[in-house]
């Protein structure tokens, strides 16, 4: 099952790379929940761009095409999966932007939509790019499986960017609704130790090349 239905066009998304496994989608139903609530009505008119963080496959980005947003992704096979899809589902070119988590983020965005990440480093790492971009017009959005959405992903953002609520689940997905309003931040430890899991390591960060918040940028590719 291929195909993906939405209000304003129906989207034919693959997989990348392929799988002969039919029950695996290019989709699942936090990307469903964040294109049904993200209606036609609301998305004219915006005074800035539309950021994407994390779209596995371009489900949201194909789904969004008609306003241009920026898909940001750490990862090779997101975004070539978004060209995939984009080519596939004869989109305009012109109006694909990819970018990677470590180039400038466009200032002021208008949206932002954010599928919550399956590691909280990687999350804090983001929410602290993005205090550095967003205002307080700056509607902020995002959503993950329902198991996956904890009390610690919502501290996270009440934590680096303000007010948040959580919505009902649906189909086993919730969205997060968060309003900027750059909270203070606690001061980071100068020193930094953790465990390294199933080893008997210790590591030891001394240096200042952390985040206000403690976040080693470095981790998310190992």
């Amino acid at each position: 099952m291929n195909l993906l239905t939405l209000e304003t066009r129906s989207l034919t998304l693959h997989r990348y790379p392929s799988t002969l496994d039919q029950n695996l989608q290019a989709w699942d139903a936090a990307d469903e929940y964040l294109l049904r609530e993200l209606t036609k009505e609301q998305l004219t008119g915006l005074s800035g761009p539309i950021l994407i963080l994390n779209d596995s496959f371009g489900a949201l980005a194909c789904g969004l095409a008609d306003y241009q947003p920026v898909a940001i992704s750490d990862s090779f096979l997101s975004q070539e999966a978004t060209r995939r899809n984009w080519q596939t589902n004869e989109l305009d070119e012109q109006h694909l932007h990819l970018q990677d988590v470590l180039a400038p983020l466009p200032t002021a965005p208008a949206l932002v939509i954010i599928k919550v990440p399956k590691t909280l480093a990687m999350l804090e790492y983001q929410l602290m790019r993005l205090r550095d971009v967003v205002t307080a017009e700056t509607r902020i959005i995002a959503a993950g499986k329902a198991k996956e959405i904890h009390t610690s992903t919502l501290a996270l953002f009440e934590q680096i960017l303000g007010e948040t609520k959580t919505s009902l689940a649906w189909k086993k997905a919730r969205l997060i609704n968060c309003t900027f309003s750059k909270p203070e931040l606690a001061a980071a430890s100068q020193t930094l130790s953790w465990k390294l899991e199933g080893t008997e390591w210790t590591i030891h960060n001394h240096a200042n090349v952390f985040s206000r918040t403690g976040l080693d940028i470095g981790a998310r590719f190992f």
